[in-house]
């Protein structure tokens, strides 16, 4: 069996009150906005149950150097049980941009954490560029990279560069981080981002003797013209770092503190854009860190994709539910050769869909059939929308009303591999079913 997760379309946040046993396996990842290819396997045994918001709080947006364990969040049950959206993300160091670069979609967020000094890399004032020579980049991976981000991709960059207290001992053991201190500021000084100058805001730990230091700490609070974050009140920034200096372009400020300080800005690129903010602490449940990452990053989500000037609104902690869109490529469904009439034993690959239109009255389905190359383009053009229709008509005789349901053909405008190869024309001829 194959499961092939690939970005055709994305659509975001879909939250739903808790699943009970009956919904089947389809029914849970429907809700989740991930796109997927089905091949020669039934659609209801390839999708696992996702149906757990806890685990989110074990990964992305929470930044940690080691594997969160224990956190469980400070929200009810009630909070996390209605997240039904499964982000995709990879740290930038672990990303395939060659894959990114024919699937877009195959990531929602690409995320940069703190780096220490002596790694961090300063080739050039572009802080972009820096980001992507620090970890490795070719300069035809960043340009995909920046090509991703202004297609509605989401670049995560939390904190800037750091030093521990080694940096900082001289030859007779002492603390002397004059050397470190310069070092720091000449790898962050005039620094731009995407043509925006970038702040930097240096912290340094408390020397307590000749050797000891106490841990970094700050707490803030937090004001935002925008309303959305208007709830987010007070913030703690707190490190085992000696020092560490965080980058912030002058961009728009999504929160500053009450002094005016921005400590979280969007610089908007195309279609997508760049996030910065302070490494907050979030697992203290006395401030208001893991609320703003679950706000800014649904608000992001929301604003880049969704196109919607409407706003999402917390009331008492529960988010109200957007539109869902599920996008699902079946290449299970078999025709007869340059025939538009769908095999019985395919009907079978329906049935989870024909299910889950019925358990949710209020969905609708666009069915979208699509072909190889071999023929003329006015042939495939017919062929493509003679087998949507003739799988909408299965899916009305399977039950579903036909005012629900529209159906048309691309014809093999919209390939999803090189039909110079025969396995390349099997993927290509397909049928996408798009739910909302």
């Amino acid at each position: 069996m194959k499961l092939y997760l690939v970005g055709a379309l994305v659509a975001l946040f879909a939250f739903s009150g808790c699943s009970t046993k009956e919904q089947t396996v389809l029914h849970e990842n429907i809700l989740s906005p991930e796109s997927v290819e089905i091949y020669d396997v039934s659609t209801e045994n390839v999708l696992k149950d996702v149906h757990n918001g806890r685990k989110l709080l074990k990964g992305f947006p929470f930044i940690s150097n080691e594997a969160i364990i224990d956190f469980n969040g400070k929200f009810s049950n009630q909070f996390y049980d209605k997240i039904d959206y499964r982000y995709k993300f990879s740290a930038i160091k672990d990303v395939d941009f060659w894959k990114l670069r024919v699937n877009p979609f195959s990531e929602d967020f690409i995320y940069v954490l703190p780096t220490w000094v002596n790694e961090f890399r300063r080739v050039s004032n572009d802080l972009f560029v820096n980001i992507g020579y620090t970890y490795n980049l070719s300069n035809k991976e960043q340009e995909i990279l920046k090509w991703w981000v202004g297609e509605g991709g989401i670049m995560w960059v939390e904190g800037g560069i750091y030093s521990t207290r080694y940096d900082t001992f001289n030859k007779k053991g002492e603390i002397n981080y004059s050397k470190i201190k310069e070092k720091m500021i000449k790898k962050s000084k005039n620094l731009k981002f995407f043509d925006k100058d970038v702040q930097t805001y240096m912290t340094i730990g408390k020397k307590v003797d000749y050797i000891n230091y106490e841990p970094l700490k700050q707490s803030f609070e937090t004001k935002s013209r925008i309303n959305y974050f208007s709830d987010i009140k007070t913030l703690s920034l707190e490190s085992m770092n000696f020092m560490s200096e965080d980058f912030i372009p002058k961009a728009k400020t999504l929160l500053a503190t009450k002094k005016g300080q921005p400590v979280v800005s969007f610089v908007q690129y195309g279609k997508g854009g760049v996030v910065f903010l302070r490494p907050f602490e979030f697992e203290d449940k006395m401030y208001d860190g893991e609320l703003l990452r679950w706000k800014l990053m649904y608000y992001l989500m929301n604003k880049m994709y969704l196109n919607e000037k409407k706003e999402i609104v917390y009331k008492q902690a529960v988010v109200e539910k957007p539109v869902i869109k599920k996008v699902f490529t079946l290449h299970n469904l078999h025709f007869a050769y340059k025939s538009f009439q769908l095999q019985e034993e395919s009907k079978k690959n329906l049935i989870p869909i024909v299910d889950y239109m019925h358990k949710n009255p209020n969905t609708t389905l666009k069915v979208i059939g699509h072909t190889d190359n071999i023929g003329s383009r006015h042939y495939n053009n017919k062929l493509s929308n003679q087998r949507a229709d003739s799988v909408k008509k299965a899916l009305i005789d399977m039950g579903v009303k036909s005012n629900r349901i529209k159906a048309e053909g691309h014809g093999e405008d919209f390939p999803v591999k090189s039909n110079a190869t025969e396995n390349g024309r099997a993927l290509n001829r397909r049928v996408e079913f798009i739910i909302k």
